[in-house]
């Protein structure tokens, strides 16, 4: 299992993992019942945890651009530089969490407690297949600074 896992790490962009699991949720919300009649109040949650998300990946993907480094995770060995400051002081993978973010508003728009358990399948999935081939990768390349911006940064929050 451990080698089929490295074998496909780095292979599936997180993008796409994202809308696989925002697709799994919508099947699994629709196929099992949802109640969405919402609420003035639970439209404005819904937009406001979707607003949260992009914003927190905007924010990400902005500090990575101006930092003139890697914006595609598809290639963390083209990174040329540790970001640690701002948002990434906060979190070591601030993309990431927005995008589950993002799918928390979609687990709250589908109004089903179904769609929920692709919230941890997304943090499962991208941790195993993104997050810790990056971080092996960033540790390579930056060695003790990196180690030690991890035991100062969560990976998630």
């Amino acid at each position: 299992m451990e080698k089929a896992l490295n074998n496909l790490g780095l292979k599936i962009p997180p993008l796409a993992q994202w809308l696989l699991i925002g697709v799994l949720m919508w099947l699994l919300a629709r196929g099992f019942g949802a109640d969405t009649s919402y609420s003035a109040f639970w439209s404005l949650l819904v937009i406001l945890v979707l607003v949260a998300g992009v914003a927190v990946v905007a924010l990400s993907v902005l500090t990575l651009y101006l930092a003139k480094t890697t914006i595609d995770p598809r290639y963390p060995h083209k990174t040329v530089r540790l970001i640690t400051q701002g948002i990434y002081g906060y979190s070591r993978n601030p993309v990431y969490l927005g995008l589950l973010v993002m799918l928390l508003a979609w687990n709250l728009y589908l109004d089903s407690l179904y769609a929920t358990p692709g919230l941890p399948l997304f943090v499962a999935t991208i941790t195993l297949l993104q997050i810790i081939p990056e971080e092996r990768i960033l540790t390579r390349q930056f060695g003790v600074s990196y180690q030690s911006y991890c035991r100062t940064v969560r990976r998630w929050l």
